[in-house]
């Protein structure tokens, strides 16, 4: 009988998606200003942000784009996403832009910044504006409503810098259309067949996605803070957020917030300290990575510059101080490390593993970006913004043979 009842509702699930399934194809803005493949906004939504940049282009020349894609197969967001702006800025005849990108199936959300609005609407400001405008209502699922807040936003800022303003409200946006009686009915039919499977359906990964921490803001606001004084006292020099969850491609639905911490006394008992939260941690969507202790990393300076310099230029304190505020590794310990980690990957690459696994290669250029930084930091003297930066200095890294890539920028160090 159960078996009958599970049958009957994947049926009607499958049927009521397939009732739900509009005709392909973007929805794209009278002027061209809106690219929405899947139709995350409403017309209504889409005419609101076409009268905000045409409003801000007449005040300031500037123009303001939204491109919701499905999917992207580059490996780099911020660079796909420049040269998607780019082929659209050329065929507006202005120099300043600023669009919203939105990838749903990489849960990619940034914005590209182009010309003046460049200086207007440096980076950090807006991956700011993204994490507290986009972030929060794309996971109300007010997909429309937070690309039309953020375009305001942003049309705001630039008109400000002109000396001029927008006649901007809020309130009046459009909202989320409601939901029609078949999408009820859809998502009855979503429900029943989650709990016909019983404890199966945890696999969909609905009920924990519901539970999980998804930003570094709301890691601020959560209780951890708190916990993490409580545990440690005085023992607690800093517990910080870094390394690849604050670098572009972090998907915090299917990753885990890694949270280092650095303590006076980093023994096993202090460590242990923290056990009792280990099942709240996954429910959140947080691990505990490294423990370090200053003694420690006093010690290993020049044993682990390369991991140093991404600590001290890349991370998030949630308590106490800044970690590794203001250090600069020993330049020829960084050029070592990053040299012979350059050649364990270059071994690879040339061995019987890549050419019977061609897709290595893609893999290993992933593993490659930490050790760039490193190598982009020794020839500048400056740590990357972001991987944009990377492939520009190194631009054999993704579009050729990623072997001799590695081995030019070899040449290069050693020189």
């Amino acid at each position: 009988m159960l078996a009958r009842v599970r049958t009957f509702l994947a049926a009607t699930l499958a049927v009521f998606s397939l009732a739900q399934a509009e005709s392909g194809g973007a929805t794209e803005s009278p002027k061209g200003l809106v690219i929405d493949y899947n139709r995350l906004m409403s017309a209504q939504q889409v005419d609101a942000f076409t009268k905000i940049s045409t409003e801000l282009r007449e005040k300031t020349g500037c123009i303001l784009t939204a491109a919701l894609l499905d999917n992207m197969r580059g490996i780099d967001a911020r660079k796909d996403a420049g040269m998607f702006a780019e082929s659209w800025l050329d065929g507006t005849g202005t120099e300043c832009e600023a669009s919203i990108y939105v990838v749903q199936k990489q849960r990619r959300m940034l914005v590209v910044t182009l010309g003046t609005a460049k200086q207007i609407i440096p980076e950090a400001t807006s991956e700011t504006l993204v994490q507290e405008v986009l972030v929060p209502a794309f996971r109300k699922e007010h997909y429309g409503e937070g690309v039309l807040v953020l375009g305001a936003r942003l049309a705001s800022e630039i008109a400000r810098a002109k000396g001029t303003s927008l006649d901007i409200d809020e309130s009046l946006f459009p909202k989320e259309e409601p939901m029609s009686i078949r999408g009820w009915i859809f998502i009855v039919a979503v429900f029943g067949l989650l709990i016909a499977f019983g404890s199966k359906g945890r696999r969909f990964g609905f009920f924990d996605n519901m539970k999980k921490l998804l930003s570094v803001s709301e890691i601020e606001k959560s209780q951890w803070p708190g916990i993490f004084r409580d545990t440690f006292g005085d023992n607690l020099v800093s517990a910080f957020i870094s390394g690849r969850c604050l670098t572009e491609g972090f998907d915090a639905l299917a990753t885990p917030w890694t949270i280092n911490f650095i303590l006076k006394d980093n023994s096993p008992a202090e460590i242990a300290k923290l056990e009792p939260f280990q099942k709240r941690a996954r429910r959140d969507n947080v691990e505990f990575g490294k423990f370090y202790s200053p003694a420690e990393i006093i010690r290993t300076l020049d044993t682990n510059p390369l991991e140093y310099l991404h600590i001290a230029n890349r991370n998030y304190p949630l308590c106490g101080i800044r970690p590794l505020d203001g250090f600069t590794p020993h330049r020829d310990a960084l050029r070592q490390q990053c040299e012979r980690e350059l050649r364990d990957i270059l071994e690879h690459l040339r061995g019987e593993h890549a050419k019977k696994f061609p897709g290595s290669a893609q893999e290993s250029i992933q593993e490659i970006f930490p050790i760039l930084y490193g190598v982009f930091f020794l020839q500048t003297g400056s740590y990357p913004e972001n991987h944009q930066q990377v492939f520009e200095r190194f631009p054999g890294i993704g579009e050729g043979d990623t072997a001799d890539a590695i081995e030019t920028i070899l040449g290069n160090i050693a020189s």
